[in-house]
């Protein structure tokens, strides 16, 4: 007689085991932080070894308290009102939410909580991931683009100072009134004994600050803080919190009084054998990121310069190399931090902008006009940054929300870059990138005549690049469908000439897209 065999499953005790085993190994290694409350108590049930790590706090300080009374969340959202709204609704996010550890150190977090029922209990998981290296890096973008700014003026404020006075209290004004800076101020040296550094000009919330203080540039403790060590050691030089910077002892209360709460100073070229500072306060506690240590360094510079050339009355030419040199090395830094965090857009821009300018090469433009062309077509996907890192990334098919999303960038690029006097319409030609002649594009449904010629062909330049390239949401189409695509709609939404240079460029010429 033939045997049947027979199904063994597990008892329920034994599932549950295995159950309970599995959520223990996903909860011990999971690489963001979990926190399990008491839906009734608010009190903390258990957390995960990631959190413990991320805050500084042991598992031991966590247990039995509840989320607001733990230190990195007290001046948070996360108070009793929160946790009522979570009992009612029973979900709560922030995408960013500014956490302090244990340690001290600034995190920006995205938290997430939900409420569930637990065999019978009902219990509340808040999910915590550090972003902090997305939050720095979008907080550099727009640090950079308020600098952009800030250069743009100033290099106009060359263009028609007088005199060194009105110079230096220009470049104060543009510092508090378009940097955001709560104060800016610029000293010059002595040789007396004492060695004070005595202010020249001044602009913003000063409010008798400075005439009440004593700075010098001795090696002293006032000439220890950081305008004194910029004078002495030529070097930038920094505070990110007055309120706990040893060095800024002696400034410590009026400064907070004032509601100083940073500072940087920027040492300036010695101008008729005197050394200056232009220093600037800060109304929040910051890391100085480097891409504004750096543009603020052209400040400085762009200052020096204008005073040199006040005093030497030397000819206005030199500034316009000065002030296109000093544009395009922000357009530089601007490129750089748009890669930074994306590297397929990044890497996207500098190809679409050697396109463009075999292009444009081909079409007899002039180099003036080529020039500003790739620097247009460097930075063309700026605006991105508004867009969330995941949906840029995002593998698959977008939706049509995260594209509406998506083709916001044209727009937020020319909104970065609208107030910024460039020699070329750079914000002109990103704001026109994706339009269309028949006026199927976007932001404005554009046609043929009412478009640049250089928005025309980083049109084109844009398409070739993005078919051509593997992108995160497909492979490759290939060179070949990218011109087809092109030629296809030549003279429907596409420029005649520029298609045609394109195709001349890539089929007779045997351009390549770099890798």
């Amino acid at each position: 007689m033939k045997k049947t065999s027979t199904l063994h499953l597990p008892s329920t005790d034994t599932a549950l085991r295995i159950s309970e085993a599995r959520y223990r190994r996903l909860f011990e290694s999971a690489q963001d932080g979990i926190l399990i409350l008491n839906a009734e108590t608010a009190q903390i049930d258990d957390v995960n070894p990631f959190l413990i790590d991320l805050l500084g706090y042991t598992h031991a300080e966590f247990l039995g308290k509840k989320l607001w009374e733990i230190g990195a969340f007290k001046d948070t959202f996360l108070n009793m009102d929160a946790f009522a709204e979570l009992q009612a609704k029973r979900y709560i996010r922030y995408d960013d939410l500014p956490l302090v550890t244990k340690g001290g150190q600034r995190i920006s977090v995205e938290f997430v909580s939900n409420t569930y029922d637990c065999e019978g209990i009902t219990v509340i998981q808040c999910n915590v991931r550090d972003n902090t290296k997305r939050h720095v890096t979008e907080l550099a973008l727009k640090l950079t683009a308020r600098s952009l700014k800030v250069l743009s003026e100033s290099n106009n404020a060359l263009l028609g100072a007088s005199n060194e006075n009105a110079l230096r209290t220009e470049y104060c004004r543009i510092a508090v009134e378009t940097g955001n800076y709560l104060m800016a101020w610029v000293g010059l040296t002595d040789s007396a004994p004492e060695q004070r550094v005595h202010p020249v000009a001044r602009y913003g919330h000063d409010d008798g600050y400075l005439d009440s203080v004593e700075i010098s540039w001795a090696d002293t403790e006032t000439g220890n803080g950081p305008t004194g060590r910029a004078l002495r050691t030529g070097q930038v030089q920094f505070s990110d919190d007055i309120a706990t910077d040893p060095s800024m002892a002696p400034w410590r209360t009026k400064a907070l009084k004032h509601d100083f709460n940073s500072c940087i100073a920027l040492p300036l070229q010695p101008v008729g054998g005197v050394m200056a500072c232009l220093t600037l306060y800060g109304a929040m506690r910051t890391n100085w990121s480097e891409p504004e240590r750096q543009l603020l360094k052209e400040f400085a510079c762009d200052l020096a310069f204008g005073l040199t050339t006040i005093l030497t009355a030397q000819a206005k030419l030199k500034y316009q190399e000065d002030l296109r040199l000093s544009l395009e090395k922000t357009i530089q830094v601007v490129a750089s931090a748009v890669d930074l965090r994306d590297s397929y857009t990044g890497g996207h821009q500098r190809r679409v902008a050697a396109i463009c300018v075999r292009i444009a090469t081909e079409l007899g433009l002039s180099k003036e006009r080529i020039h500003g062309l790739h620097l247009a077509g460097t930075i063309h996907d700026l605006g991105k940054i508004a867009c969330p890192a995941e949906i840029l990334s995002k593998p698959g098919r977008l939706s049509a929300n995260e594209f509406n999303l998506i083709k916001e960038h044209a727009q937020v690029g020319f909104n970065i870059l609208k107030d910024v006097n460039f020699p070329w319409p750079i914000a002109q030609i990103i704001l026109q990138h994706h339009e269309r002649l028949d006026g199927s594009g976007y932001p404005l449904g554009l046609t043929a005549d009412a478009i640049l010629l250089e928005a025309k062909i980083l049109m084109v330049a844009d398409v070739v690049e993005a078919m051509a390239s593997h992108r995160p949401y497909r492979p490759a189409m290939g060179i070949n469908a990218a011109l087809n695509e092109i030629t296809t709609r030549r003279g429907i939404a596409y420029d005649a000439e520029v298609v045609d240079a394109c195709l001349r460029i890539f089929n007779e010429q045997g351009y390549k897209i770099e890798v």
